[in-house]
């Protein structure tokens, strides 16, 4: 069977995560930023500072020590870096870290909730949401990192309250599919409670399966449908 996708590499990879998430609204102009475990190394890949989401490419993409130091790369790196540092320690399955105040998963951090699991790709983030209040004070050491990868726990979606969201995956394919899939489920959710309506959630004991079969059959062809859109009229994301 012919390839339904470009082959990649993993920076190329990482600056289309940008632009994707970009387009589909995971976005507050400059704010953010997503990392990438490096194996057999404690540094990260970075996204640039000082670079919307929607135009950084992989030679913009930043190479950052544990320390929080620059040891590749043309542009800095928020003072926020350790939000992510921490989690990739004590996380190997944290691979890719992805932070941002899209508006829906931003809104319910405001309301201090949780999105409901109301649909079924929502089942994907079964077992795997928190709510953590982060505000202690803003996240700029390695001390403030731990103590927030050690309140996230084994999430793989959460909301920070007064903040934003943090979503990961272990791969650069899954934490887009999960960032856009959690930013649609807090939009659903939004929507209903401004509606006064009533939701249904799905019975736990139907969501493993559902969690499931998302991971396996609709992660590749969702990355490869969203990478041959961006690259249509953004080929320079690769460069």
């Amino acid at each position: 069977m012919a390839p339904v996708g470009p082959v990649l590499d993993e920076l190329q990879k990482l600056a289309c995560l940008h632009r994707i998430l970009a387009r589909t609204g995971f976005t507050e102009n400059l704010a953010g930023h997503v990392t990438m475990a490096i194996d057999g190394s404690d540094d990260v890949w970075a996204s640039p500072w000082g670079l919307w989401w929607d135009e950084v490419r992989a030679s913009d993409l930043v190479r950052v020590g544990p320390d929080g130091t620059v040891r590749e790369g043309r542009w800095s790196v928020s003072p926020a870096i350790f939000l992510h540092t921490e989690i990739h320690r004590l996380r190997p399955d944290a691979r890719v870290v992805v932070h941002n105040h899209p508006y829906a998963a931003t809104l319910l951090a405001t309301l201090g909730r949780l999105p409901e699991i109301t649909h079924q790709a929502a089942c994907m983030f079964d077992g795997g949401l928190r709510l953590v209040d982060e505000y202690q004070g803003q996240v700029l050491d390695a001390d403030a990192g731990t103590w927030l990868a050690e309140a996230v726990g084994d999430a793989i979606g959460v909301i920070l309250l007064s903040h934003g969201a943090i979503v990961i995956g272990e791969t650069v394919e899954e934490a887009t599919y999960r960032s856009v899939t959690f930013e649609r489920m807090c939009r659903l959710t939004v929507d209903a409670v401004l509606a006064g309506a009533t939701t249904h959630e799905i019975a736990p004991e139907h969501r493993p399966g559902l969690r499931d079969a998302f991971r396996t059959h609709a992660l590749d062809a969702f990355w490869n449908g969203a990478v041959r859109q961006l690259l249509a009229d953004a080929p320079e994301t690769l460069r």
